[in-house]
């Protein structure tokens, strides 16, 4: 009897998995594809997996010949097998991002079911799997949400298999093989996470007999067995790489803000996690409140929901420290937030509660401000994208069905479910069409451009970028560009740009060759090679007024010129006389 019930256990177990897996695996690739990549992150992490897969070099990462050591070397991995599987595609550059998002959406799935309920299990990877900044960075070729989901993944596994008997030393040793990845992938956070939120867990519950069941000795050995071969190999191919990661690029980034971009206040990510979270944001303080009133009262008994909310909140202030901050750099705490939440909606699922009708009253005046905000959008300055106007129409349309239907539940004494069911539709649809416009957003794209030039292309002919780096240039014409810069300036330590990432790998190589200043580039223009020459429109203003006899204008867009020294054999060559 009891191995028949343990079989359809382990039935619905797998049922469900592939359930989530399909749904989730059809519904994160629908128009994966149909949009250039986005700069400048889509088009440099490619490319650094590009020139991995050409140079078969594995070890060192390199960004447009040079050597580039900001990040360590599993998300290239990653991008490299894709690109060698199916080639240079939107789709395929994406793969791993969006198929990260599935596991995490899986795991959360997993880890509700366990530490809750089924019922947790399934509304907790609906919840994260349909949040906007999860649902984005699992569309968008970077590291950001890969890392998440790692160390995600290595928390939920340790809390799974603490709490199990039968199958811990699996589940936690697993938890180990995922904090190894994320420490491969993003460096420190990898294990700095994990020891932080888990130490913290075990000194408030004080249950120091914890760390006999953690398989410290064999989890940190698995751990290092994982992380540690790769940062000893491209130490010893370069030798300054200890300095420059650990020093530079991870602890002085936390501490200061001298060098580094992106500078905001404390605060920043607060209204970051509301609307990354967009619609469950308005279950957020309930479900926290709960989670947290449960630990003041009994924290032993509330041991899970207590390491959720240790969770989120290390993990939320240590990069709201900072003053340098982005916006995918939260992405860590979503999948605890989504299981805190579905166990909110799960313990009010049979009665609505008073603070689930705030929520649900605050969510239909939303609803209904984005109908009524869609006919004057146009008329704002900030809205310069034209053609977003029928998606606006689509998704005023499906807001105000939603709009109707919530209403009339709310009118009506209905149980949780089809509130659930139709904040749901309502996420699922909003970031459909988000994806489906994904291709009007990118006004930054070189793509036509440089695929317009490709195919008249020969070895001889020499790519320019003038000034600016076009990020997504090398991987769209699958090869090495010339930059233009002044590479002796005193200040390039000082900005945190495409500049510095070139310059910091100067050293490691000799890039005199494509990494030139404006005197080499002239010698180059007036000689009998072909260039093709990216600029913006003010750059190309110097270029016509420098330039020397004829100067032939292929194409302009988005505010890019592509010119060329020579006649071009492409259908949308005019040459034009330089202004001298």
């Amino acid at each position: 009897m009891f191995t028949m019930k343990k079989a359809e256990t382990n039935h619905r177990w797998l049922t469900d998995l592939i359930t989530i897996a399909v749904f989730f695996g059809i519904f994160y690739a629908l128009w994966i594809g149909s949009h250039a990549l986005f700069t400048p992150d889509e088009g440099r992490y490619s490319e650094v997996a590009r020139e991995m897969v050409v140079t078969h070099d594995y070890i060192t990462p390199r960004l447009n010949g040079v050597v580039f050591l900001d990040k360590p070397i599993f998300y290239y991995w990653l991008q490299a097998s894709a690109i060698q599987l199916f080639g240079i595609k939107e789709w395929a550059l994406r793969f791993w991002p969006a198929l990260m998002g599935v596991l995490g959406s899986i795991v959360t799935y997993s880890a509700g079911r366990f530490l809750f309920n089924r019922r947790t299990g399934f509304l907790a990877a609906l919840i994260v799997a349909t949040s906007p900044l999860y649902f984005g960075a699992a569309h968008y070729a970077n590291l950001d949400l890969e890392v998440a989901v790692l160390i995600s993944c290595s928390l939920m596994f340790f809390i799974m298999g603490i709490q199990e008997s039968r199958q811990q030393s699996k589940l936690l040793l697993t938890s180990y093989v995922f904090a190894g990845l994320a420490a491969l992938t993003k460096g420190l956070i990898g294990i700095v996470f994990p020891a932080m939120i888990i130490g913290s867990w075990i000194l408030l519950l004080g249950r120091w007999q914890t760390f006999k069941k953690m398989r410290l000795i064999s989890g940190l050995c698995l751990f290092t067995v994982i992380a540690l071969p790769w940062y000893v190999m491209v130490q010893k191919a370069n030798p300054e790489f200890f300095q420059f990661f650990f020093v530079k690029q991870q602890v002085s980034r936390f501490l200061t803000t001298e060098h580094f971009n992106n500078r905001t206040p404390m605060w920043f990510y607060l209204p970051i996690v509301l609307a990354g979270i967009f619609p469950w944001c308005f279950f957020v303080f309930q479900a926290l409140t709960q989670a947290v009133k449960n630990c003041w009262r009994a924290r032993q008994e509330y041991s899970t929901q207590l390491y959720l909310v240790l969770w989120i909140i290390l993990v939320f202030v240590f990069f709201s420290v900072p003053k340098s901050k982005t916006v995918g750099y939260i992405l860590p705490i979503f999948p605890a937030i989504a299981l805190l939440i579905g166990n909110y909606f799960d313990t009010s699922w049979e009665k609505r509660t008073k603070s689930l009708n705030i929520g649900l009253w605050i969510f239909l005046m939303v609803s209904i401000g984005i109908v009524l905000a869609t006919p004057v959008a146009p008329f704002f300055n900030w809205f310069n994208h034209p053609a977003l106007a029928p998606f606006l129409i689509v998704n005023a349309l499906i807001f105000s069905v939603i709009s109707a239907v919530t209403l009339l539940l709310l009118l009506k004494k209905n149980n949780t479910a089809p509130f659930f069911q139709t904040i749901a539709v309502s996420a699922i649809a909003f970031l459909l069409i988000i994806s489906a416009s994904s291709g009007e957003l990118n006004q930054k794209t070189i793509k036509p451009m440089a695929l317009e030039i490709k195919p008249a292309l020969t070895n001889q002919d020499e790519i320019v970028a003038f000034y600016k780096y076009f990020q997504d240039l090398p991987i769209y014409l699958e090869k090495r560009i010339t930059i233009v810069a002044n590479w002796n300036a005193a200040d390039i330590p000082l900005k945190d740009n495409w500049l510095r990432e070139l310059w910091y790998g100067m050293p490691y190589q000799d890039t005199k060759n494509w990494l030139i200043d404006e005197d080499t580039f002239w010698q180059r223009w007036n000689s009998n090679k072909r260039l093709f020459v990216f600029a913006d429109a003010y750059q190309y203003t110097n270029l016509l007024k420098k330039s020397r006899g004829k100067i032939y204008k292929i194409a302009e867009m988005n505010n890019t010129v592509l010119v060329s020294n020579k006649p071009a054999t492409t259908s949308s060559e005019k040459p034009k006389t330089s202004q001298t």
